[in-house]
């Protein structure tokens, strides 16, 4: 067992001051130190979980690092574009979701060092017996924003900036909608965006996007779904086209396929953060490698990497349920050393809501991480009562989704014989 990092200097309680670490060998029944990087979906919920076995008595000391001491629920974003919620519904302090056990910490990580069992940045450096690496994917324009600048819901600034776009476009004005890459949170998502844009502003909206057809890879039945909802709401679907230029009227493709526009909401890139992409966890792509069932780094097996930065290793969808579900199996694994807590559930639910009744993609992603085959894909058809669940779960996001004992009881998952669209 690795040595424990005592805490000296000043700071107690759940936020503290500026560290000063040594290393001790108090014995066998040593508190083991675990270290949460990120407050996102799988790091919070990480860091609850370890904090729900500390208070059961296992010997574990939890910090939760985060740089922005807020925990935001990004499917939120949709709401506050549309107009029909403010910001301020979809944030929270770190510090009151964290669980008493759970010591949050801001500050940047910028260094990690997994072969000295240490991370550095703007808290100093501190030492860890295991690491759990939450830190998600940074979205964004790296310096190449479109002209029009960041309209997509797919962060605050973009569903803000993208609010007042939509009160300037008029009826017949020409909007593409489409995602920068193919790794993005939410996949459905940007489907029943231009969807609802369609019918919000009566505009002509392209949709552009990699895949051949409307959630190509989830299933012949979820695709067909998709392209009928975008046929329904007068969209037009333009796929394989991946973006390669975007300039101030028109969007072009690496075919050389070029759109026209007025308005254009186009997903920002997501990248591996800073600080993995230039760390030994990083592969060739920036993003860490991960071993499943245990989604440890295969060469540090006390690095533990979950949630959004993990799943283009996992080939899985980035997804908040996802992330909370692998998070709940690495706090169980992580507290009993040597136990077998079974596989992760590797379950991703996204809602569609393009605006009248709701639906929501159910997508098991054991076979990409396994190897085995492809994910197992479910769609509910559309529903009233689906919009409801979609208010519901952004409820629940704050209190039993994130307190690391997440279950599904509450879920509207497909249950229901006949009721759905399987992938076939």
């Amino acid at each position: 067992m690795a040595s424990r990092s005592a805490w000296q200097g000043r700071g107690s309680g759940r936020a503290g001051g500026p560290l000063a670490i040594t290393r001790e060998r108090p014995g066998p029944a040593m508190t083991r130190r675990v270290v949460v990087l990120g407050a996102g979906a799988a790091g919070l919920a990480a860091a609850n979980g370890l904090g729900m076995h500390a208070g059961a008595g296992a010997e574990l000391e939890v910090v939760l690092i985060d740089r922005s001491g807020e925990h935001v629920f990004a499917p939120g974003f949709a709401a506050v574009l549309f107009g029909d919620a403010e910001p301020g519904a979809f944030r929270r302090p770190v510090s009151d979701l964290a669980r008493p056990q759970v010591r949050v910490l801001a500050g940047e990580v910028t260094r990690l060092d997994p072969r000295a069992s240490a991370v550095s940045g703007s808290f100093g450096e501190l030492a860890y017996d295991h690491l759990v690496v939450a830190l998600g994917a940074d979205v964004g324009w790296r310096g190449d924003s479109p002209p029009g600048g960041d309209l997509a819901p797919w962060t605050l600034e973009g569903a803000l900036a993208g609010r007042e776009e939509l009160r300037r476009i008029r009826p017949g004005a020409r909007v593409v909608v489409g995602p920068a890459g193919l790794a993005y949170r939410c996949p459905p998502a940007v489907f029943d965006l231009a969807a609802r844009i369609s019918r919000v502003t009566r505009a002509r909206v392209d949709l552009v996007h990699p895949w051949p057809a409307p959630l190509a890879p989830f299933g012949r039945g979820p695709s067909a779904a998709f392209t009928a909802m975008l046929a329904e709401a007068g969209v037009g679907f333009h796929g394989g086209f991946t973006i390669a230029q975007v300039t101030g009227d028109r969007v072009t493709s690496s075919g050389g396929a070029v759109l026209p526009y007025d308005a254009a909401f186009l997903v920002p890139p997501h990248h591996p953060p800073a600080a993995i992409a230039g760390s030994p966890l990083a592969g060739p792509s920036g993003w860490p490698a991960v071993s499943y069932p245990a989604l440890t780094h295969p060469a540090h097996q006390d690095v533990t990497i979950i949630g959004d930065i993990a799943a283009p290793a996992l080939r899985a969808g980035m997804a908040g349920t996802l992330a909370v579900f692998q998070a709940s199996h690495a706090a169980d694994r992580i507290a009993a050393p040597g136990s077998q807590p079974g596989d992760p559930q590797m379950a991703a639910i996204c809602f569609a809501d393009p605006g009248d009744a709701a639906s929501f993609l159910y997508c098991d992603f054991t076979g990409p991480a396994a190897g085995t085959g492809p994910p197992k894909c479910v769609l509910m058809p559309p529903l009233r009562y689906f919009r409801q669940a979609k208010q519901l779960f952004a409820r629940e996001w704050f209190t039993s989704m994130l307190t690391g004992d997440a279950g599904t009881a509450w879920l509207p998952l497909p249950a229901q014989p006949g009721a759905s669209r399987e992938r076939q």
